[in-house]
């Protein structure tokens, strides 16, 4: 088993190095499963650095639910759903990596606490640097995986990624108001 999570690991770090594609998962269910909880146990650790225990849970499920309907429907108008476990799962490992080398990052900002951040402490800084380019190298990796799930050209995938970003904020700052600890 651990060699396993350690194969697919790595298959999910060559994603976000831009040279495997989604095609290259398996279309697996189970491993959809899995990658869906570990995310979500993650997305909820770190969020709770901030916020209260149920706003991270709440936060954690309207982030997945969006990133499962968002592939959904831009496959489903490209008539490619067969290609929606594989890409799902691409986001989702991806957005994992990208979690574990952030989470140092994360821990930086929330160490003297988020509301102390207008005193700019140079390690805050260093982390919020940090996770400015990790955010920019995330948007890139699903760009690569939008434009290999379509088959399109990555200017339309990153427009795509660009999009649902936007949605995705502005519809989490509707529905959930923002509370810091």
């Amino acid at each position: 088993m651990l060699q396993a999570s350690k194969v697919l690991f790595f298959v999910f770090f060559d994603i976000c190095r831009l040279i495997k594609r989604p095609q290259d998962i398996p279309a697996s269910k189970n491993l959809l499963t899995i990658c869906i909880l570990v995310y979500s146990l993650l997305s909820i650790f770190i969020a709770n650095l901030y916020q209260e225990t149920e706003q991270a849970i709440l936060g954690s499920i309207v982030e997945l639910g969006l990133l499962l309907l968002f592939s959904w429907a831009i496959l489903q108008a490209s008539g490619k759903t067969v290609r929606w476990i594989q890409t799902v799962t691409a986001l989702i490992g991806t957005n994992m990596v990208i979690n574990i080398i952030a989470l140092p990052a994360y821990v930086l900002i929330s160490f003297n606490g988020v509301n102390e951040l207008a005193e700019g402490s140079s390690t805050q800084s260093l982390g919020l640097l940090v996770l400015a380019i990790l955010a920019c190298w995330n948007i890139a990796i699903m760009s690569h995986i939008v434009k290999h799930a379509l088959e399109t050209h990555f200017a339309i995938a990153l427009f795509v990624v660009l999009s649902y970003i936007w949605v995705a904020f502005s519809f989490t700052a509707a529905v959930m108001p923002v509370g810091m600890n």
